[in-house]
């Protein structure tokens, strides 16, 4: 398996996977593979979109 630095998009079909659907439903759900390298991936992102943010902003519940 490859090494992940961010979450990729949906068309790398080693990280995701399609779940499947009962029913007639038209729309397509993707799920990670590996479910802890995504929560790691996610915490990663979030720590990136911080830290750009301007101090008073970091962490605000708006």
């Amino acid at each position: 398996m490859k090494t992940y630095t961010e979450i990729p998009d949906t068309s790398d079909n080693e990280y995701w996977q399609i779940k499947p659907n009962d029913g007639q439903i038209r729309s397509t759900t993707f799920i990670p593979r590996d479910k802890e390298l995504h929560q790691q991936l996610k915490v990663l992102a979030w720590a990136i979109i911080q830290a750009a943010q301007p101090r008073r902003k970091r962490n605000a519940k708006d």
